[in-house]
């Protein structure tokens, strides 16, 4: 019989109550423990570990890492590891699901399963950084640019909903939303700017978003420098004070992303968020501290 995971998993396992508690899908893997340790010794979480029991303790014990009250749960293989750490958060155990070594492609067809997956009827999926830079005087969150490649204007309403609810458990009361376009009109031929002016409109005739700020069409220049805009004439809340920008398609945020996380002293995060928890996201190749910082975020979301 397939082995699944339920309430009473959790509670064999002693899971603390009052912690969160993260779920590590294919924790044999050297940059996931070593984020683990770090966050262990800075906030009260608890970590299911899932994956090859053996290849867990090796790695470990190679790092001189003490897996202390971390769970593991073995596995045999990434699929496995997927499904049962998906049924925990459907059993309520887990608040956080972290990727290790497993593959994306595992990992995500879980989270989209319409049996048993995490992605509420009529949900988006969708990726949200948060950018610190020297130069801008608060976190600047940007979406997506990891998930959907050419959203349309109902992903984008979707994506807009989620980076509202990651400012806001930041701390943001009032959300200012750039919508970034090519330019600051708009043009039947460039969709990206018909979709700004829908999105406005829908604001401003629905608080479909709540009481959020959204604008747009703005370029990068407008949305990051009220001096830009008030070069070129456009006025509004949001120029120059964006603290979510929203980012026409995958080619366009990718780069912008990565762009803006080089910049010397710039510190970057992300998580995916449309599931019932959030979901960190990070490459395989990612090191520790790129990881950590985007647990925390996660953490953050998930209060």
């Amino acid at each position: 019989m397939r082995k699944r995971f339920s309430q009473e998993n959790g509670r064999r396992w002693n899971m603390h109550e009052y912690t969160k508690t993260v779920a590590i899908v294919g924790a044999a893997h050297a940059e996931s423990l070593l984020c683990m340790e770090a966050l262990r010794e800075e906030h009260l979480v608890d970590f299911l570990l899932f994956g090859d029991q053996e290849r867990i303790c090796e790695l470990a014990a190679q790092l001189g890492l003490d897996l202390g009250n971390s769970i593991i749960v073995p596995t045999h293989d990434d699929e496995q590891s997927a499904l049962l750490a998906t049924e925990a958060v459907v059993a309520g155990t887990v608040q956080v699901l972290m990727k290790g070594s497993v593959h994306t492609a595992d990992f995500i067809h879980r989270i989209l399963d319409k049996e048993r997956g995490l992605l509420p009827e009529g949900g988006v999926l969708s990726h949200v950084a948060r950018v610190q830079l020297p130069w801008y005087p608060k976190p600047l969150l940007i979406t997506d640019a990891a998930i959907n490649i050419k959203p349309d204007f109902d992903r984008k309403v979707g994506m807009v909903k989620n980076a509202i609810r990651v400012a806001r458990a930041l701390g943001v009361v009032q959300p200012k939303v750039a919508v970034v376009c090519p330019v600051e009109t708009v043009n039947p031929r460039m969709p990206s700017t018909t979709d700004a002016a829908q999105l406005v409109f829908l604001q401003r005739n629905t608080s479909v978003f709540d009481n959020a700020v959204v604008e747009g069409p703005f370029a990068l220049d407008v949305a990051l420098s009220a001096r830009a805009a008030q070069i070129k004439g456009l006025l509004g809340e949001v120029p120059g004070d964006a603290d979510i920008l929203l980012l026409p398609d995958l080619d366009a945020a990718n780069p912008t992303l990565k762009a803006l996380s080089a910049y010397p002293g710039a510190t970057s995060a992300g998580i995916v968020m449309g599931a019932r928890i959030p979901i960190v996201l990070t490459s395989r190749s990612d090191l520790k501290d790129a990881r950590v910082a985007s647990l925390r975020l996660a953490l953050a979301v998930s209060a």
